[in-house]
This record gives structure tokens, sequence and C-alpha cells, in this order.
């Protein structure tokens, strides 16, 4: 016994090393890729933290031209090294860490690839900014779909350190939920203007990703409840537990698509691809779960989906939160002090501090939205005489603005006209487009 431990560790750390070697292997693939795929910024010499476009010239002629011709092909065809790699870690070490990165290359890899390949100008258009944003949804994506491995690690440590490494976590996400904006500058946290982290990976990706752990921790505890009991009973289980693993991520998606609250109309294929992902992953997370197992291991998805969710949720209501309280309560305020304004002057004022020189308004409110941790956004004001427009930055990037009713040369009301109606935006939270 004794003469065999040493071995066996050093197996260990053998298998460790690789595992991070391979995981090295694809970050420097996605590297690769990234300095190769990215547009080059211009003439002259190009930074190695910046793209060159080295890699889309072989795309453009020879026998790689067929990559460059057709997206699928070529964003399959650069992910490909990462998913093998990736794969490869998976299978000899169980560490969290080494799974993590490689599972962010892919993701990372068929970014700059689908990105380089099919849609150059977003990346030359935001440069930098656009490699970040990418980066952001690999590691978001990745950390999304392996949260109950990330959430087995979490429940070894002792409560001391588990709130001391969840803690930046909970902040990030609602840091990166209650900015989901790039109209204004003041939000340094929305890396662009295309909150490509905060839609596609927090509020849609990350989101589905949590309803879908949670259905799974729902199908185990069914399977738990049925315990020994006859094989009927079992098997009844299952199947029910297969069932709820896949309607929790894909009834958010219908229900959100129905609602306006998605960026896309989802239909039968993507929820029914949805749905059977969620079972799939239940029967491999219920695989050999006899006895204790089972409630073990529904414990560590359950806390899996709070993790995940909790923030989230969070970080959604404090931004809807954020929209309703400035367009329905500090915007209407200014509104009807204008309104007093002209109804005494005949015409608008020239600066919303004027309002508060006449005593129409304590002070000026200012917008509330996101945590303005660099500046207070403000309200933008134009007055035209006889019209203005009030405009503040929304979530999701759209900018609001509001404008009186139409007035003719007589100062009246045009009729058919309602203060409702000279909103850009709806009463919730503008969809993206």
């Amino acid at each position: 016994m004794t003469s065999g431990s040493p071995p066996a560790r050093s197996e260990t750390r053998r298998a460790v090393g690789t595992g991070w070697g391979l995981a090295l292997g694809a970050l420097a693939w996605s590297a690769l890729l990234h300095r190769g795929l990215g547009p080059s910024p211009g003439a002259g010499e190009v930074p190695w933290t910046r793209p060159s476009g080295f890699l889309l010239e072989w795309l453009a002629s020879g026998s790689l031209a067929v990559l460059g011709e057709d997206v699928r092909l070529g964003v399959a065809a650069a992910a490909a090294p990462a998913a093998a790699l990736t794969l490869a870690v998976f299978l000899v070490t169980r560490r969290v860490a080494p799974r993590l990165i490689a599972t962010c290359c892919v993701v990372a890899c068929a970014l700059f690839a689908f990105y380089g390949i099919q849609a150059p100008f977003v990346w030359s258009f935001f440069g930098w900014r656009w490699s970040a944003s990418m980066a952001g949804f690999a590691v978001v994506v990745a950390a999304a779909a392996l949260a109950p491995l990330l959430a087995e690690r979490w429940l070894r440590l002792g409560w001391p350190a588990r709130v001391l490494s969840y803690a930046p976590v909970f902040a990030a996400l609602v840091l990166l939920e209650r900015n989901v904006t790039g109209t204004d500058p003041s939000l340094r946290f929305s890396l662009s203007p295309w909150p490509a982290v905060q839609i596609f990976g927090l509020e849609i990706t990350a989101s589905t990703l949590a309803a879908l752990i949670l259905g799974v921790a729902t199908g185990l505890a069914l399977l738990g409840l049925a315990g020994e009991r006859a094989a009927a009973v079992r098997g009844g289980a299952a199947l029910a537990g297969a069932g709820l693993a896949g309607v929790f991520p894909a009834a958010p998606l219908w229900l959100g698509s129905t609602q306006g609250l998605l960026p896309f109309q989802t239909g039968p294929r993507l929820l029914g691809a949805t749905a059977a992902a969620a079972a799939l992953t239940y029967v491999f997370a219920s695989w050999n779960a006899g006895g204790g197992r089972r409630w073990r291991r529904c414990r560590v998805w359950a806390v899996a989906a709070a993790l995940l969710g909790i923030p989230l949720v969070v970080g959604q209501a404090l931004t809807r939160l954020d929209y309703g309280t400035t367009r329905e309560d500090r915007a209407q305020r200014i509104i009807d002090a204008l309104d007093l304004h002209y109804a005494r002057e005949t015409v608008y004022p020239d600066e919303l501090e004027d309002l508060v020189a006449a005593g129409d308004l304590a002070e000026v409110p200012r917008p509330r939205i996101g945590f303005a941790l660099a500046s207070s956004p403000e309200f933008v004001y134009e007055g035209f005489g006889t019209s203005y427009l009030l405009e503040f930055s929304a979530p999701r990037w759209i900018q609001c603005a509001y404008s009186p009713p139409y007035r003719d040369e007589d100062g009246n009301l045009e009729e058919g006209e309602s203060l409702e109606e000279a909103w850009s935006c709806p009463s919730k939270p503008p969809d993206l487009w």
C-alpha cells in the first residue's frame, strides 16, 4: 500500500500538468485566431495585442478559400482544434480551472471566426472593445455552462471561503446586467454600444442555462423521491424528470419571445433543440446516480442554478426599476414642470435650470440608470420655443426621447395627439429591435 502511493500521486500530478498544458494550448490557438482573423487597424507595424488579419489572406485564396466563403465551415474549422483540446482536458483532469479556460477558448474561437469572416465591419468599427466583448461573452457562457462543476467545487469550501469567492462574481454579474446600455459614455462597464455580453451572454444564454440547470435539479429531486421503489415508479419519475428538465429552459424562451423581451423570435426548432439538450443533460446528470448520490447531485445542481440565477434576476430587476423610475417618475417631474412654465410664459425654457430658478422644480433630477461609478448621467434637453426634446439613456442601448404634443401657430394642441404617444420608447424597457 505504501509503496504504491507515490506513483499514484505522481500520476495525478502528471494528469493535472497535462490538463493545464492542453488548456494553455487552446488558449494559444484562440490568441492566434484573434490576431489572424481580426481586421488589421491599418498600415504600419501592428502591436502583438492587436489583430493583423494575416489568416484572412489565406482564406481569400488557395485551398482554404472555401472556409472563407462558407461561414459555417469557417467557424467549425476554427473552433475544431480548441474543441479537441478541450475534450482532452476533460478526459485527463477533473480540475475546474483548466476545463473552464479551455471551454472559454472554444466559444471565443467560434466568435473570432464568425466576426472575422462574416462581419468584419463590426470588429473594425468597435476595435478593441469588440475583442473585449467577445472575450467577455466567452467567459460568461463558459462559466454558465460549467456552473455545476463550479458549484461542486464551491461546496467543498468553508463558509468564509464561499462568501469571499462568490461575492466578486455576484457583484460582477449584477454590475454588467445593470449597465446594459452603450449610449451613455459614463457607463464604463458597457464595453460597446452593442451589448453582446449583457443581452446575449447574460440575459439570454446564461439565463437559459440557469433555467436548464434548475430543471435538471428538479428532475433529480423526482428521482430522489422515487427512491428504491418499484421499477415502474422509478421509470415514471425518470421520464417526468426528463420532461421537466426540457420545459424549464424552453418555457422562458417561448414566453420571452411572445412578450417581446428577446431580440429574436423563437420557433419550434429552437425550442425543441433547447428542450432536447436539457433532457440529455438530465440523463447525463442522473446516470449511475443511485441511493444518496441522487440527492447529492440534486443539491449540486440546485446550488449551481441559484448561484447563477440569483444575480441575473437581481441585475435584470434593478435594470427595469431604473428604467421605470426614470421614465415614469423623474422624467415626468420635468415634463410637468415644463408644462407649468409653458402655461405661464407661453414658451418653453432654454435650459432645465431655468425651471429651478422659476420655482417649478426644487432641483433638476437625474436619470436613474446603472451604478454610474464614473459620473452620474443627466437628462439631455433642447428647447425650441413651442416644443422641446427630452432624452435619457435607457437600458439595452436605447436613447429614450420625449417631445410634447405638436402645437399649431396659435399654440393650440393638434387633435389626436397625446402625451403617451410622444415617447420614443414604451413604458417597459425597450426591445433591441
